[in-house]
Parts: C-alpha cells; sequence; structure tokens
C-alpha cells in the first residue's frame, strides 16, 4: 500500500510541475491539456485501485 500511495503523491508532484510549467513557458496549451488529463487520469485510477484493494482487505 505504501508504494502505491508514493506512486500517486509522486503523480501528483510532476502535475503540479507541469501546471506550473505551464504557465510560466510558451509550450503549446493542446499537449498541455493532453498532460494534464492524462495524469489526473492515471492518478484517479490508481486511487481507485488503492481504494478498491483497501477495501478488500477490511472485508476479510
Amino acid at each position: 500500500m505504501k508504494k502505491e500511495l508514493l506512486q500517486i503523491i509522486m503523480l501528483s508532484v510532476l502535475l503540479i510541475y507541469f501546471i506550473y510549467h505551464e504557465m510560466t513557458s510558451d509550450f503549446p496549451v493542446s499537449y498541455t491539456i493532453i498532460l494534464i488529463l492524462t495524469y489526473l487520469s492515471v492518478i484517479t485510477y490508481r486511487i481507485i485501485k488503492l481504494l478498491r484493494k483497501n477495501k478488500e482487505q477490511t472485508e476479510l
């Protein structure tokens, strides 16, 4: 569980970095939006996966 949580935190930090980088550079907006949506979907997937795993462990 610690590994999954660490991955979620790492992805969140990278997402924040990309958002900050977009605000301070001339990187194309469309690429940044795609990048942000991809990171958000991966973070959401990992959180759901972690919650399901945690729920299964508590039911046992």
